[in-house]
């Protein structure tokens, strides 16, 4: 009876690590996931930075308004 016991424990301690190590396999995926996903948020927040500097250093509200001027819904 004694060696069911024992038998009983191992197998139970084998389940238990077998379910604490899926658990932290799948907190190491969604860090990695997470991580994944801010460093793409923050190189679209750069590209955009570049793609706003670029258009102000431009002068399109200048453009605007010289075509504004220039051409009516009249003509």
């Amino acid at each position: 009876m004694n060696k069911l016991y024992l038998l009983g424990m191992v197998g139970a301690l084998v389940m238990g690590a077998y379910f604490y190590g899926v658990n932290i396999e799948r907190a190491k995926c969604k860090t990695k996931y997470l991580q994944n996903d801010f460093e793409t948020m923050v190189q679209t927040q750069q590209k955009q930075k570049v793609i706003h500097d670029t258009v102000y250093k431009t002068g399109v509200a200048d453009i605007r308004r010289v075509l504004f001027d220039k051409y009516t819904i009249a003509e």
